[in-house]
């Protein structure tokens, strides 16, 4: 079900050059999920945090698991990148 939900935001995702994955499920009603930055990634085409949140946590509901709450864990994101300006 988590799985499901994250592939549906996976490519909007990727698009920007962050990856998306399930982590380790902290309680019944609460996931970890993992965003990843990849060395490509534009840290100014990503929301901020709550908005993410609040967009995973709408998916997985959509998915049929109502309640579920986000703990979202960030990586990549204090990694050198070549900060190339993005084309539209």
């Amino acid at each position: 079900m988590i799985e499901s939900a994250l592939d549906v935001l996976r490519p909007g995702l990727a698009a920007d050059g962050f990856e998306l994955h399930a982590g380790q499920s902290e309680t019944a009603d609460e996931v970890q999920v993992v965003l990843e930055a990849t060395r490509e990634a534009c840290l100014d085409c990503l929301v901020p945090e709550s908005v993410i949140v609040g967009i995973i946590e709408d998916a997985i509901a959509a998915c049929g698991a109502e309640g579920v709450r986000v703990k979202l864990i960030k990586r990549g994101f204090d990694s050198p990148r070549d900060q190339k300006p993005r084309q539209e």
